[in-house]
C-alpha cells in the first residue's frame, strides 16, 4: 500500500509540476495538489513512509524533490534547505515560487500540510 501511495504522490508532483510550468491548466493544478497531500497524508503516518518520502529528495525530478522539500521541511530542515536552494538557482516560476516559500518558512509564517 505504502508502495503504490508513494506512486501517486510522485505522480501527483510531476504533474503540478509540469502543469505550473507549462499550460497553467489550474484544473489539473488543483487536483494534483489534493492527490499529493492525499497520499502524502498516508505516507507520513507510517515510519517507513516517511523513510520512502526523505529518500525523494534526492529524487532526479525537481518537482519530486522539491515538492518534498517543501513538505519536510519541519521534519528534516538540514537536508530540505539543501534541495529548496539548489532549485532557487534557477529560473522560471518553480524557482521563484520554492523562494518565495523559502523566505515565508524562514519568517515562521508558515505551517506543516499536513
Amino acid at each position: 500500500m505504502l508502495e503504490s501511495c508513494l506512486e501517486k504522490y510522485m505522480e501527483a508532483c510531476i504533474i503540478h509540476g509540469s502543469e505550473t510550468v507549462k499550460s497553467e491548466d489550474y484544473r489539473a493544478i488543483n487536483k494534483a495538489h489534493a492527490e499529493i497531500i492525499k497520499n502524502l497524508r498516508i505516507l507520513v503516518e507510517d515510519e517507513e513512509g516517511m523513510k520512502m518520502l526523505k529518500k525523494l529528495l534526492y529524487h532526479e525530478d525537481i518537482y519530486v524533490s522539491s515538492w518534498t522539500a517543501t513538505l519536510l521541511i519541519f521534519d528534516y530542515p538540514r537536508e530540505c534547505k539543501k534541495v529548496i536552494k539548489k532549485v532557487m538557482k534557477g529560473k522560471g516560476i518553480w524557482a521563484f515560487s520554492i523562494e518565495t516559500f523559502y523566505k515565508e518558512w524562514k519568517k515562521g509564517n508558515l505551517n506543516r500540510m499536513y
